[in-house]
């Protein structure tokens, strides 16, 4: 008898930093994000496809003091958002710059978080 083992997908995360300087002047990508992807729900020539994902850590979780410390040689950061890779590729193709500090499994997420974004990415449609 052959064993079978089937392939489960992990969904990876892409860690993006936000400095006290990005927040204060509310440079928030995923705010950004929002507001492109409601501006083409009036238009045709978009369809809906993967579904976009973007956490952060709860205020209380001692989480965002362990990513702090773990990313402090690239930053000083004040909010970490966990963006899905339908959400990276969403920014990349609207031109929403993300500093990408790292890239984690779905398993690797703080266990206490908040949804700061679930919705279906509006992609271009194909010509």
């Amino acid at each position: 008898m052959r064993e079978t083992t089937s392939a489960v997908k992990t969904e990876m995360f892409s860690v993006v930093g936000l400095t006290l300087d990005e927040v204060s002047s509310a440079s928030l990508p995923h705010v950004h994000l929002g507001r492109a992807l409601d501006s083409r729900m009036t238009k045709s020539n978009f369809r809906y496809a993967e579904r976009i994902l973007v956490y952060t850590t709860v205020e209380t979780d001692t989480q965002g003091l362990v990513a702090r410390t773990k990313y402090m040689q690239q930053g000083q950061f004040l909010v970490f958002l966990y963006f899905n890779d339908t959400a990276v590729a969403a920014c990349k193709e609207i031109g929403i710059p993300i500093r990408i500090l790292d890239r984690i499994e779905e398993s690797e997420l703080p266990s206490r978080r908040s949804t700061v974004m679930e919705r279906p990415y509006l992609a271009p449609a194909p010509k």
